[in-house]
């Protein structure tokens, strides 16, 4: 039975053969366009730990049967075209938080120049991405399966940010009809903005596993799995939004998502957000006000973390989430084999993530020192 080491050495592995084919894409760029895009590209390159990669390999396997595949037996030639395809995957990564980055207007940017770099870096990046599958030796068809799947992805998320930008705002909160409603929307954003990302690379994965374009129940099985698993992933990443600045500091994007409270101070609507927004006191209605004025504070951010807690807004946003990780987990349809392990680690990872630990750890803090 797989161990938490054959799990890790099995993302290295993977993880390895990205960084090589990111290399070898930002290697393909000269002088100023490289330059423009180095920074977050080197980034991404150095981390070499993300977990699309993996997913990608899990529809790999899954297109080959249910066992897992050792990466090792692979020869060079499908070890490289591993490598290009999730490094085109990360790439696209990369084009999508430079858009959220310009969209978010986060507070790290020099100056207007800056801002424009960042804007074109997310240009090339989205176009180095199909570069890559287009240099590849798979058939034309394959290559157009990919490329399809990349302008998906991208056209999802500009659907999610569009709703983002104009619609799911805190100005818009009673043009919901009712919780329930808004949960709808809210999850279908979740969903558009990252759950399909995840969903797309186990897809792209069994397109390459199988070196077709048919459709089979597999396929569609894997992609809606890890499509819904990582929406999960995404809503609690939006509870995240308030864990202490320091427990972002280990991700690759720590300069672009820095920012405390983003979510608020551009007045998305998440989750958290619509509770405490429809359960607020007048005086915690004067908090709001005052932060989005004036932004958070040491002082302000422990009467916000109180007032979170006083209206059990974490506590509702907790519960939901393993609620709908309970019922994503039983689709798990696959019989046990190493393969159903791998993919159940995955599934840890939504589960054991930092930032939500973080906000609870703040929120069991102030709870102490008030009593």
């Amino acid at each position: 039975m797989m161990t938490s080491e054959d799990y890790n050495k099995i993302q290295t592995s993977v993880s390895n053969l990205t960084t090589e084919g990111l290399q070898r894409g930002l290697n393909s760029f000269k002088d100023k366009d490289r330059e423009v895009l180095a920074n977050l590209f080197v980034k991404k390159i150095n981390k070499n730990k993300n977990l699309r990669p993996l997913v990608f390999y899990v529809g790999y396997c899954l297109a080959k049967g249910t066992d897992l595949i050792e990466i090792e037996s692979l020869d060079q030639e499908e070890k490289k075209l591993i490598g290009d395809i999730t490094a085109a995957i990360e790439s696209e990564n990369i084009a999508t938080y430079y858009y959220n980055h310009y969209l978010d207007q986060k507070g790290d940017i020099k100056d207007k120049q800056d801002e424009k770099n960042r804007v074109l870096a997310g240009i090339l990046s989205n176009v180095l991405a199909q570069e890559i599958i287009e240099n590849t030796n798979l058939e034309k068809d394959l290559k157009l399966e990919l490329i399809r799947l990349i302008n998906q992805i991208d056209k999802d998320i500009a659907h999610a940010q569009i709703y983002e930008v104009n619609t799911g705002i805190f100005k818009n909160i009673d043009s919901f009809k009712d919780e329930e409603e808004f949960l709808e929307i809210y999850f279908d954003r979740c969903r558009k903005i990252s759950g399909q990302f995840y969903g797309r690379s186990a897809e792209m994965g069994y397109v390459i596993g199988s070196r077709s374009v048919e459709e089979t129940e597999e396929k569609r099985k894997i992609e809606r799995f890890y499509t819904e698993l990582i929406t999960l992933f995404q809503y609690a990443n939006d509870i995240g939004d308030f864990a202490i600045p320091s427990m972002h500091s280990g991700t690759v994007e720590k300069s672009l998502y820095k920012d405390y409270g983003s979510d608020f101070k551009n007045e998305r609507l998440t989750y958290p957000n619509y509770l405490l927004i429809k359960r607020a006191t007048e005086e915690d209605k004067k908090l709001i006000a005052n932060i989005l004025n004036e932004g958070f504070t040491d002082i302000n951010i422990k009467l916000f973390f109180k007032a979170m807690g006083r209206l059990n807004v974490f506590r509702d946003c907790f519960s939901l989430l393993t609620k709908r990780l309970r019922r994503e987990k039983k689709k798990l349809w696959l019989p046990d084999s190493d393969l159903r392990t791998l993919i159940s680690c995955s599934i840890i990872i939504v589960r054991s993530n930092k930032l939500l630990s973080s906000v609870r750890k703040t929120l069991l803090e102030i709870n102490d020192s008030e009593n």
